[in-house]
């Protein structure tokens, strides 16, 4: 039996392809983006940690920013982007501004301290009384804010530079080697070797044309 390989098989084919090498395991992607949507915040878990850090809300940011050392998720998770648990951040002891999201986060709602969750298109962070603003942190950059009274959508208004340096540093720059020449194979594979899964779905034999009989 013939297989003719289409247009469709190669995009199929390298989409997979693309999303296995980015997430071997694509629950990861999945349950980051659930999380987004409902942070993992733990207010108990830090609960007995409360006597060891600040209570003043800009003082407590910056111990986070401190206990937790700047890391790329490819190199802390060997994805490119993740959102962890509360759980995760704290055992890995590092991560990037989404980790110190959901521990500042986690300290806040312990220690009953209003904030805004907001997001970006290349940062998560928090707002709360007396936060200043910084290029990255300012509210009109965010797509998504969340507080007590709900969710909003927004434009965001964040400088395209900014979030152009931002996904090439996370994405691309801290990529493991390995993954960057399998990410690149995957366009040449899918046009000069086909895609394996067109054999599942073979070429329809042509129909044979219908025969009229003479009348009579």
């Amino acid at each position: 039996m013939k297989f003719r390989i289409k247009t469709w098989h190669r995009i199929l084919f390298l989409f997979v392809w693309t999303l296995l090498v980015l997430y071997p395991n694509p629950v990861r992607l999945v349950s980051s983006v659930v999380r987004v949507l409902d942070p993992p915040t733990d207010p108990l878990a830090v609960a007995t940690m409360l006597d060891h850090v600040p209570s003043d809300p800009a003082e407590l940011e910056s111990y986070v920013l401190r206990t937790y050392p700047y890391q790329y998720d490819w190199v802390t998770y060997g994805v490119p982007w993740y959102f962890p648990t509360l759980e995760e951040a704290m055992e890995k002891g590092t991560g990037d501004c989404k980790t110190r999201f959901v521990v500042l986060a986690s300290y806040f709602e312990a220690l009953d301290i209003p904030y805004t969750q907001t997001f970006s298109l290349s940062h998560f962070w928090l707002i709360y009384e007396g936060k200043e603003e910084t290029p990255m942190e300012t509210a009109s950059n965010a797509w998504l804010v969340r507080d007590e009274e709900g969710t909003r959508l927004q434009v965001p208004r964040e400088d395209r530079s900014q979030i152009w340096r931002v996904f090439r540093e996370a994405f691309w720059d801290s990529m493991p080697a390995v993954r960057k020449g399998l990410l690149l194979a995957g366009l040449p594979l899918s046009l000069l070797l086909g895609i394996p899964l067109a054999l599942l779905a073979p070429a329809r034999a042509p129909i044979p044309a219908r025969v009229r009989r003479p009348v009579g």
